[in-house]
């Protein structure tokens, strides 16, 4: 295989981020990939999805689209609630897959895909850009040089409001709603990145529960290096900053970070005396995306297929099972489960 023949399954409003990566990763070389089709329940909508981003060809079900011998690969776009049997059926029909975050709703189905895969000897990464963020890279290596000391804490709060509507996704229990698995997922896993993933040993919460979905939550995580971390998600009340903001604590000073799940800027402050109230500005870490902040995770994927690898170092098995797990922990304890679980 001389380059990836990449699809995209679902033309909605995240796909469209995908293909402007794909488009302007192809174009700038970075990765071997190739714009090839488009799948869709609504075959005018996989049309005018192809046509914009120049897609080879576009399909009016992903049942055609999987039955495409010259598909290699897939990018799956649908509400996490479907994400299990898109990825599933994509296995099934032999073809690699990229899938967006959540790539499942719990363990169960984690533990079928990751099976299927192996099985199958294709490659499985769910899609956690997060994990690929330049920024992110600088922070801890400004971290692992001892410029904030030795790291204690990590905060973050992703707090959207949406007004309430049972057809919406985030409200809907049928659909996988709720905060945590759409937007808290984001701060799990930034401290899990920034604390070099070290395990979880440790977890307290609350949460406010609406329509038996979480509508908000605040959530304690201790790490087996002794480092905690506090966050809070909520779809139904917003953030007094307008931003969802993260700060990194070490016992010299602190990382301040607007809009933590895709940023590109931080500041680094060093504490003045031993209060902490004073602190110096000492530096400003700035990495804007090369396209949007989606290519990073396209290029590793393509990489691997094109290397004949079923398993990304860079965000692995375990990432996912580590992340996945601790939200079905939570999910138990706040005592509520998705109807398709029951």
């Amino acid at each position: 295989m001389k380059s990836v023949n990449w699809s995209i399954l679902a033309p909605g409003i995240i796909a469209h981020k995908m293909a402007e990566a794909m488009v302007k990763t192809k174009e700038k070389e970075k990765a071997k990939i190739n714009l090839y089709a488009i799948g869709s329940r609504n075959v005018e909508r996989a049309k005018e999805f192809a046509e914009k981003y120049g897609f080879e060809k576009y399909y009016g079900s992903y049942k055609e689209l999987l039955s495409d011998p010259k598909v290699d690969a897939v990018y799956i776009a649908n509400p996490h609630a479907f994400h299990f049997d898109s990825i599933m059926e994509c296995l099934e029909a032999g073809k690699h897959v990229l899938c967006e975050k959540p790539a499942v709703c719990n363990m169960g189905q984690l533990n079928k895909v990751i099976e299927k895969a192996k099985e199958k000897k294709l490659f499985f990464m769910e899609a956690m850009w997060t994990a690929f963020n330049p920024c992110i890279k600088r922070i801890k290596k400004v971290i692992s040089e001892g410029k904030i000391g030795e790291l204690k804490h990590i905060q973050s709060f992703f707090n959207l409001r949406i007004p309430f509507d049972k057809k919406h996704r985030l409200w809907a229990p049928e659909l996988a709603g709720g905060a945590l698995l759409d937007l808290g997922i984001y701060n799990i896993f930034y401290s899990m990145i920034i604390n070099n993933y070290e395990p979880i040993i440790k977890h307290s919460s609350n949460v406010r529960l609406v329509n038996d979905i979480d509508a908000w939550n605040s959530v304690n995580l201790t790490f087996k290096n002794g480092v905690t971390t506090h966050f809070e998600s909520s779809c139904d009340m917003p953030n007094e900053s307008k931003s969802h903001d993260a700060v990194i604590y070490g016992t010299k000073g602190y990382i301040s970070s607007k809009n933590f799940f895709f940023q590109t800027k931080a500041e680094v402050h060093v504490y003045k005396g031993e209060g902490g109230n004073d602190n110096d500005l000492v530096e400003v870490i700035e990495e804007p995306f090369d396209v949007n902040g989606f290519e990073y995770q396209l290029i590793e994927a393509s990489e691997c297929i094109l290397n004949g690898k079923t398993e990304s170092e860079v965000h692995s098995y375990q990432r996912s099972i580590d992340l996945c797990q601790i939200m079905d922990q939570l999910r138990n304890d706040w005592g509520f489960k998705y109807p398709f679980e029951k």
